[in-house]
């Protein structure tokens, strides 16, 4: 790091804790754009391997190649806090972004999801891809990366509510039924001596839906196997917070930047570099149906403190527009905060609408608008981040015949076959019985999915 970026960054740092920025201790790294892309890809520096890691790296590169895109900043949800500017940038552009992450940060250390996680991930992370390291070399590369396949086809299926850290369930113990009680065709289904099944009326005694914790806990396979599962789930526990408060967490960084960099001494050449870069930032994107985050949680944080602000000038509010900014990035996360503060005044100024979009007989696509009401757009908007993005499937009922799901977010969409064949292969493949899914199709009716030794069957 040369010495205009060090300075800028410490005049940065005063600012900050001026502005009351509560941040972790900063460590940034300059970097090449290759090791900034590995970073992007694993989602931390130091991962456990996997091929879809190196499929991420090469979208990611080919993407900033072609033009569609620039890795500007990256920063990682850490006690310290690690940043990653990129060499090739220019020292205003890499001063900009030190003042972004810095919002970034204080997001980590106050807002209630990220207070929940693991902030010393950096570190335990390189800790579990060492154990993972020492699998392969024990068992190969594709027995870990089957293991690894399954674990993250059901990474997003975990129980947030009930945490991290979780008991087993109270008064469940398992014994050993003789598999000759059952039929020839059922037993060849098998490939151990015995079926393991639990000493309890209903087995899980209610719906589970962290599916990974249950067979982590419950599955009859090799320890390290259920370490592995384990590795994989815990990071997904990590990264949660960081879907569910995209919109916010970029916003309040694009809030903070703004704020830092108006009141930092720069020339005049380079305040104009930096506001060039700042207005592509800032604007809503050139695709109407592709919401840029950054721009939609500034315009919603902007929109409060102009709100909050007035009525404290009126005596309406005993805090400013900035303190209640402060209050709403310790206790929202992405859906709370577009629900309650996304005005119609606003929908209308962004031109915010909901759209519904088809492919006619001769293959054109065709996009219909379907309403600009806010409760709507709010809708729409959020609809895709409950949770996690994946389809809400539960664990109904094991015996020693079959593993029930049942497909809990119906509502929401209909379940793409593809994937949830390959999952239901997976759990077979850990369990070892018939696996059978309810959900619904398109029109609503009920329908169950099975697999068992013929195949899969609807």
């Amino acid at each position: 790091m040369n010495k205009i970026l060090k300075e800028n960054i410490e005049k940065l740092e005063e600012l900050a804790k001026e502005m009351k920025v509560d941040f972790y201790p900063m460590k940034y790294e300059v970097v090449p754009i290759e090791s900034m892309l590995d970073v992007m890809s694993y989602g931390l520096p130091t991962r456990a391997r996997h091929w879809r890691y190196g499929q991420s790296y090469d979208y990611q590169k080919m993407s900033g190649e072609m033009g569609q895109s620039k890795v500007y900043e990256l920063v990682l949800n850490n006690d310290p806090c690690y940043a990653f500017l990129l060499d090739t940038n220019s020292n205003i552009i890499n001063t900009m972004v030190s003042a972004h992450v810095l919002g970034h940060c204080h997001f980590f250390k106050n807002n209630y999801l990220f207070k929940k996680t693991d902030n010393k991930m950096v570190y335990k992370a390189a800790e579990r891809a060492s154990r993972i390291d020492d699998y392969i070399d024990r068992y190969g590369i594709t027995e870990v990366e089957r293991i690894m396949d399954m674990a993250f086809a059901m990474d997003r299926n975990i129980d947030w509510h009930k945490g991290e850290y979780r008991n087993k369930y109270p008064g469940v113990r398992p014994f050993v039924k003789n598999k000759n009680k059952h039929s020839k065709e059922f037993i060849d289904m098998f490939k151990k001596n015995n079926i393991t099944t639990y000493d309890i009326k209903k087995f899980p005694p209610y719906q589970e839906q962290d599916l990974l914790w249950f067979f982590v806990n419950y599955a009859d396979i090799e320890d390290w196997k259920k370490d592995v599962l384990e590795i994989i789930r815990q990071e997904s526990f990590y990264f949660y917070p960081q879907y569910l408060t995209k919109i916010m967490n970029e916003g309040f960084a694009v809030y903070v930047h703004t704020e830092l960099m108006i009141k930092l001494d720069v020339s005049p050449t380079d305040f104009v570099e930096y506001t060039q870069l700042h207005e592509k930032v800032v604007q809503s994107g050139g695709n109407k149906f592709n919401m840029n985050p950054y721009y939609l949680g500034f315009r919603i944080f902007k929109d409060i403190e102009s709100r909050w602000d007035e009525m404290h000038k009126n005596g309406e509010s005993d805090i400013t527009g900035y303190e209640k900014i402060l209050e709403v990035v310790e206790g929202e996360d992405d859906v709370s905060f577009i629900r309650n503060y996304l005005t119609e005044e606003l929908c209308e100024d962004m031109q915010l609408f909901v759209y519904d979009q088809s492919t006619d007989m001769m293959g054109n696509q065709i996009v219909e608008i379907k309403s600009k009401d806010l409760d709507d757009v709010k809708e729409y908007l959020t609809k895709k981040l409950y949770n996690y993005a994946a389809p809400g499937i539960v664990i109904d009922n094991v015996t020693s015949y079959s593993i029930e799901l049942v497909h809990t977010s119906s509502n929401i969409g209909t379940l793409d076959l593809n994937h949830t064949k390959k999952v239901m292969t997976y759990i077979y493949e850990l369990w070892g019985i018939p696996v059978n899914i309810q959900t619904v199709s398109e029109d609503q009716e009920e329908v169950h999915i099975t697999l068992d030794e013929s195949g899969f069957s609807i």
